[in-house]
């Protein structure tokens, strides 16, 4: 075998999907080239997508922080004057989004100057590697491959291959996973024997993607999508302090196990971070394994740096006024307009327990967006990735994602309350979903089932309502642009018109359920609650009952006292 051998700038391995939804495979060089040609990443699955994408921002990010859009040399982190560092940058963007794709040469550079870092297999550096991992855990390639992702010790029984297939795969598919590894792995991997040190408590952690609720902007084609999440300016407000260093472009890549590193100032070393070290093993037909350790990871302790982070949506911190956030995983199945408000809404007020810090790439998009830089009237789709683990994170249990499409208009801060009204819409939701649960449960009690055993603990009927009003809720969220935004009565009309229809739905999946029920529920069951020494009856006329009062308090007719 060569020692050196598929280099990813010039051999086929990225994904890349036509608007016909057909696949092609490209090089690096032909990606970057003709991503105006495709509407979107191609890989096995979204999360692999998100990695891929990340690996590309960094290196697009990398070259057009240095350099124009005609390749002159003009790096922005060595600009002294802020607002003239922010006016190039703005002035840069506006010139490759008007051009339609990106310019041939400073890639072209670029390449010529770092190619022998981008050999998948090479003695010394091969890409996303470090040869030390030879003394990690090694594992089978059903672990590498991403719509597999098996452990040593947990073979899926549905596994969506067989036989060679599961035993050998192509140095195009393993550089692709080499990616989603790096980004997803779990906590199956085991510290080196040599650093199994009793004081040691540490855990290998899941991969840093892993531990995101990723959040990404999508345009109408990959070229797009790739300038809108190209964040130049850290939440879409601050210069980046320090200068472009993708992990490729490091003089030396760390090869000890498990190393806290800060995080770093600059937006392609965030985006390759090297969660693990790996090597590959390979025959002259494919890859058959890797061998594995813990890599860089970012200390909890370091609440404000992580904030650097700019693909992630952000749980809530508990202490007001301060930046103690932490990454909110999204939840697989949800839709992704339920987490509006993590996603959207603003929000330091004081004397308020509401604490919320915005993903950075979602600021990035209202700054354009507030420079004329995106049309107000061209939508714009975010896409959430979720994963998620099983057993202490120890193996990868399902992954997913969901978009949501508005108009940027909607994300200024100028329209603050009109989010915080989508929000309360929101919560509405789930407080409709919550009564559609108690109804079901009291109707299976009042039909001879166990008040004890409820559906409650179930996502059932949270599915029931949210399927049906999902498209109807996309849709709404559509109108909500153009003069209406500036007009009180007219969003007013608007949230009328949505209420009506969303108790429309309620009350008619209340109907549906209770045609399903038996003529025992008519009748219903007492129930004895012994710890307050009282006797409750179960009936369907009292659960429709009181379903209904709950639907119309939270969403009144027109008219009705609120």
């Amino acid at each position: 075998m060569k020692e050196r051998e598929f280099n990813l700038i010039e051999e086929p391995w990225i994904r890349v999907m036509k608007e016909d939804l057909q696949v092609d495979t490209l090089s690096l060089r032909d990606t970057l080239f003709r991503c105006q040609e495709y509407m979107d990443l191609g890989g096995e699955n979204q999360p692999q997508n998100f990695a891929m994408l990340r690996f590309l921002l960094a290196l697009t990010y990398t070259v057009f922080s240095r350099v124009d859009e005609k390749g002159h040399e003009n790096d922005i982190s060595e600009i002294a004057d802020p607002d003239e560092a922010k006016g190039e940058i703005f002035r840069r963007w506006r010139e490759l989004w008007n051009l339609g794709h990106f310019p041939r040469e400073p890639f072209e550079e670029y390449f010529e100057k770092w190619h022998d870092r981008f050999w998948l297999f090479d003695p010394e550096r091969p890409f996303w590697q470090v040869p030390s991992a030879n003394g990690g855990t090694k594992y089978k390639v059903t672990k590498l491959i991403s719509d597999i992702s098996e452990s040593n010790n947990k073979i899926r029984i549905f596994a969506s291959r067989s036989g060679e297939g599961a035993r050998c795969i192509s140095f195009e598919e393993a550089a692709r996973n080499l990616l989603f590894v790096n980004g997803f792995d779990d906590t199956s991997g085991k510290k080196k024997s040599e650093e199994n040190d009793s004081k040691r408590t540490d855990s290998i952690g899941p991969g840093w993607l892993g531990k995101i609720g990723g959040i990404q902007a999508v345009g109408n084609n990959l070229f797009k999508t790739l300038m809108l999440n190209m964040v130049f300016l850290k939440d879409g407000e601050e210069l980046w302090e320090e200068s472009a260093l993708p992990s490729w472009e490091q003089p030396t890549l760390r090869e000890k196990d498990r190393v806290i590193v800060p995080v770093p100032d600059n937006l392609p070393e965030i985006l390759t971070l090297q969660s693990r070290r790996m090597i590959l093993s390979r025959t002259e037909d494919g890859v058959t394994g890797f061998n594995l350790l813990g890599g860089d990871f970012y200390s909890k302790q370091d609440s404000g740096g992580i904030l650097k982070e700019q693909m992630t949506v952000w749980s809530e911190s508990t202490n007001v006024g301060k930046k103690l956030f932490s990454p909110h995983k999204i939840r697989v199945g949800r839709q992704a307009w339920r987490d509006f408000g993590n996603c959207f809404v603003q929000c330091h007020k004081e004397n308020s327990k509401a604490n919320r810090h915005m993903p950075g790439i979602v600021c990035w998009i209202r700054t354009l967006q507030a420079c004329d830089l995106i049309p107000a009237d061209m939508p714009i789709q975010f896409r959430l990735i979720a994963l998620e683990y099983i057993n202490r994170n120890f193996s990868i249990k399902d992954f997913g994602s969901d978009t949501l499409t508005i108009f940027p208009k909607l994300i200024s801060t100028k329209y603050a309350v009109i989010q915080e009204e989508i929000e309360k819409e929101v919560a509405k939701c789930q407080e409709a979903s919550t009564a559609l649960r108690q109804l079901i449960d009291d109707i299976k009690v009042a039909s001879g089932g166990d008040a004890e055993k409820s559906s409650s603990k179930s996502d059932k009927s949270d599915s029931l309502f949210y399927y049906a009003v999902d498209i109807p809720f996309r849709n709404w969220l559509l109108k909500i642009h153009g003069p209406v935004m500036d007009d009180k009565s007219a969003f007013r009309e608007l949230i009328d018109e949505w209420e009506k229809q969303a108790r429309e739905i309620a009350l008619t999946i209340a109907a549906k359920e209770e045609e399903k029920a038996d003529l025992k529920s008519y009748v219903g069951k007492v129930v004895n609650d012994f710890a307050k020494s009282t006797k409750h009856l179960y009936s369907l006329p009292l659960a429709d009952q009181l379903y209904k009062r709950k639907i119309y308090k939270i969403y009144p007719k027109v008219g009705d006292m609120q």
